[in-house]
């Protein structure tokens, strides 16, 4: 096969050597008689032409198989339904009385009484008594009362709703800040000084107005006005009148929200230190005004504004507080990181200093505080649908804080009073929250404190720490158990220096730390049905008599039992 190659090849190769002559400058030379010519090409003709004819209809057919389905019978049992019939709305009762007694002659009496149900308007009236002797052998007489009446009534219109409230209220408690025997009783009694000197009688008489709007329409203004004035005397015959007008207006416009806040407080007081140091007065208005605005769709929301005070009482002065906070929303509201900034002016009356501590002299200075700012950051969030958490971290600065010293008030025993300062509080507080249904919910709380002071040498009887817990289980409506506990830790006391005998101090200056306590309360209520049930409290069960006040003792265990009844 290799040959007939080899010879193919050279006959090809003398074929080119014929045709072809090479010349110079790689020219080639066709000799002979070139004829080209053209071949007809065959055309296909694709012009489109009609059709005439009519396709026909192809048959169309359909055919059943003849199956049959075979379904068994089966018969499933029903369990049988239970109705329960029930009206919409559950019944409701008129009144309802709660009457008690408990050791060292504890009386206990309370009325309520409601209109129920109404479209048109709505009234109250709630009674309550409240008194022991006190039962405290090794201080001095420690009996005290309360009683307390309140009233209301609303009205409602097309858009708004107007109410108004009565309130009287009357305090009692004594002085028994000193040891106690038979000797100093005789000697106390056979002296004749005020009454004041050895007890104490606050009365409260207030009104109150409010009118707010009821718009389901969230594009018009929603506001909400109220007044409230008290009349505060005591025993001592110092007195005061206050008068508060909140107003709140606000207005939403898609995901924003603006609203403002204004306060006129006006506060006349006037103290009265006795017949020999005589009378002074204190009065003075603080107005303020607080506009915000507030923004944010899912998962966040954020809220900015401004507190602005003026403050006439003493000399008139001008405050200003930011007000910032933020938050935002992970997994579902299973994690809620939260930041904010606060600010405010607060008003110190002789109320409110002698509702926290009644122990006060008869005529305290007055002095409001500045809460120069509270700035705090946490993380809110569930770790079920029944178990929630709070922690959170605080610091703030408030400007003449209110402070609680004893003072001594030879021979009739010690009472406090208050001293002004600037204290830096640092909070670390967490708290956790467990709801199964309506049958059982626990609260648990602890705060741990730390201060800073100015002038004094101690944030006065002030924790630096609070554990609170409380617990209630509802068995089927019948049984209901209550309980409670709080434990703060050592508070520092401060008692001052005694007045001058011969040149010299009767009390010399006294610091002392009180006791941490722990106080337990558990409370039992039976339901013998929907009218009548019976209870029983008991109160500091560890029957610790520790000092909230330094020199005031609390009452040991107080058992207390009753009864209440609907009609």
């Amino acid at each position: 096969m290799k040959k007939n190659i080899l010879i193919l090849a050279a006959g090809l190769l003398s074929a080119v050597a014929s045709a072809q002559v090479t010349t110079p400058g790689n020219e080639y030379v066709v000799q002979g008689i070139y004829s080209p010519t053209l071949k007809d090409a065959t055309k296909i003709d694709l012009r489109p032409e009609p059709i005439d004819t009519i396709l026909p209809e192809l048959p169309v057919r359909y055919e059943l198989l003849p199956t049959k389905a075979e379904i068994p019978a089966k018969v499933d049992s029903i369990a049988p339904a239970k109705l329960s019939v029930m009206s919409p709305q559950s019944r409701l009762y008129k009144g309802y009385v709660k009457a008690g007694f408990g050791l060292y002659t504890t009386p206990l009496g309370e009325l309520y009484y409601d209109q129920t149900r109404s479209r048109k308007n709505g009234f109250g009236l709630h009674l309550k008594h409240f008194s022991s002797n006190g039962g405290l052998d090794d201080v001095g007489p420690s009996d005290y009362g309360y009683n307390n009446v309140d009233a209301f009534y609303k009205h409602f219109l097309p858009d708004h709703e107007a109410s108004g409230r009565f309130i009287y209220d009357r305090r009692r408690i004594n002085y028994y800040g000193y040891a106690s025997n038979d000797s100093i009783e005789d000697a106390l009694n056979a002296l004749e000084a005020p009454e004041d000197y050895r007890k104490q009688i606050y009365n409260d008489l207030g009104f109150a107005g409010r009118l707010r709007s009821l718009y389901t329409d969230s594009s018009k203004i929603a506001h909400d006005v109220a007044l409230e004035v008290h009349s505060y005397s005591n025993l001592s015959k110092s007195r005061e009148t206050n008068m508060r007008v909140n107003a709140t207006v606000s207005k939403t416009e898609g995901s924003e929200t603006y609203s403002g806040d204004l306060l006129i407080d006006n506060n006349a007081y006037l103290g009265n230190l006795g017949d020999a140091l005589g009378e002074f007065r204190q009065n003075g208005t603080l107005i303020g005004l607080t506009p915000m605005v507030s923004t944010g769709k899912a998962p966040y929301m954020i809220r900015v504004g401004a507190g602005m005070y003026i403050d006439s009482q003493g000399e008139t002065t001008f405050h200003f507080f930011p007000k910032v906070y933020a938050h935002y929303s992970l997994f579902d509201n299973i994690l809620v990181p939260y930041v904010g900034l606060e600010g405010e002016r607060q008003r110190n009356s002789f109320r409110s200093l002698t509702r926290e501590n009644p122990w006060l002299t008869g005529a305290p200075r007055l002095r409001n505080s500045s809460k120069m700012y509270d700035a705090y950051a946490g993380l809110r969030g569930s770790f079920s649908s029944d178990l929630g958490f709070d922690v959170r971290v605080s610091k703030r600065r408030t400007e003449d804080m209110p402070l609680y010293v004893s003072v001594p008030n030879k021979p009739f025993g010690d009472r406090m009073d208050v001293v002004y300062d600037e204290v830096d509080v640092l909070d670390l507080s967490g708290e956790l929250n467990y709801r199964k249904s309506e049958q059982l919910s626990l609260t648990a709380r602890l705060d741990v404190y730390s201060y800073a002071t100015k002038v004094q040498q101690e944030a006065w009887n002030l924790p630096p720490y609070a554990l609170s817990f409380m617990a209630r289980y509802d068995m089927r409506s019948k049984l209901i158990l209550k309980a409670e506990a709080q434990f703060l830790g050592k508070r520092p006391a401060y008692r001052v220096a005694g007045p001058l005998e011969n040149g010299e101090l009767v009390d010399p200056v006294q610091q002392v730390d009180l006791d941490g306590f722990l106080d337990l309360y558990l409370g039992i209520e039976y339901r013998y049905n929907k009218r009548l049930s019976l209870f029983m409290d008991l109160s500091n069960l560890s029957a610790s008599k520790y000092e909230r006040w330094y020199k005031h003792p609390v009452q040991r265990s107080l058992l207390m039992g009753g009864a209440t009844y609907a009609f």
